[in-house]
């Protein structure tokens, strides 16, 4: 494994004019500067690799003995991929880059459990995972796509702008429709065309259109992400501006007010743990706050 790194940090042309006793130097420092891993009987469970432990004097008189301390609670764990991701794309992903199969308390969990987050996200209307679908449920998504692909296609080559962002706009909501009738609700396809809806009224200038499908586009997020992920805080954000636009059209909308104070309030609470308390984007959401959620 050490070899395949060498290899990719250093590119396969330049091991080649290393010779092997450079290599095996280098095998050795590494080795040299690891710690054993071992068990109550002092044998030899592994090698772990501590730069802070490395960086002791060595002493035949020493004044320390190395020993790890037992986890008292979970360890600290991060995410490698996206974890809205279905979780058969997921292993794929992270076996085909990484060579490992997570077994993570959410991968383990059963898909029929009802408190499973992948349950849904790659299954059809009736609840049946995508690998375990029938001919005929495929060939219906499939057909779908290639409707809504051709219909793009026509938009683009509309001659007039405004002509090609409406035509996008609604090829885009018969796919929703075709996939509402296929797809399970929390299913990621349907969030990928919720998405790409609410960037083209964005970019239309369709707020209200936006804000609907912004608000469906929050409760995947809320359903698949933990209550501090970025993702959340910055869609939170958007969200928050783009209700007090309606606030500030509608002579000051109190609902809308009220729900724009809401997003982007929990805004800047995820971005503060997220991106820091002072990254210009709290900064930002705190100004917004002061004067009234005002975009």
């Amino acid at each position: 494994m050490l070899c395949g790194s060498l290899i990719g940090i250093g590119g396969a042309n330049r091991i080649e004019t290393q010779s092997i006793e450079e290599l095996q130097r280098m095998l050795s420092r590494f080795r040299a500067n690891n710690f054993s891993i071992c068990d109550e009987l002092l044998l030899e469970l592994g090698a772990g690799c501590f730069p802070l432990g490395a960086m002791v004097n060595h002493s035949c008189a020493p004044t320390c003995a190395v020993t790890s301390v037992p986890s008292c609670r979970p360890s600290v764990s991060s995410r490698l991929l996206d974890i809205a991701l279905p979780r058969r794309e997921r292993q794929q992903r992270l076996q085909h880059k990484y060579h490992f199969d997570c077994s993570c308390s959410r991968c383990s969990r059963p898909l029929e459990d009802p408190e499973s987050l992948d349950a849904f996200l790659d299954a059809d209307i009736d609840g049946i995972s995508q690998e375990k679908w029938s001919t005929e449920r495929r060939e219906g998504l499939e057909r779908a796509l290639q409707e809504v692909s051709e219909a793009t296609g026509r938009a683009a080559s509309a001659s007039n702008p405004v002509d090609q962002q409406k035509q996008h706009i609604e090829a885009l909501k018969q796919l929703m429709e075709r996939q509402s009738r296929l797809l399970h609700p929390e299913n990621i396809e349907l969030l990928k065309t919720c998405s790409a809806l609410f960037s083209a009224e964005m970019e239309r200038g369709g707020v209200a259109e936006a804000v609907g499908h912004g608000e469906r586009m929050l409760q995947f997020y809320r359903h698949v992400y933990s209550r501090n992920h970025p993702m959340t805080g910055l869609h939170l954000f958007t969200l928050g501006d783009l209700q007090a636009q309606l606030a500030q059209a509608a002579a000051g909308d109190a609902a809308r007010q009220k729900k724009a104070t809401e997003y982007l309030t929990e805004a800047r609470r995820i971005l503060q743990i997220t991106h820091g308390k002072s990254h210009r984007f709290v900064e930002m959401l705190a100004r917004r706050l002061q004067d009234g959620a005002e975009p």
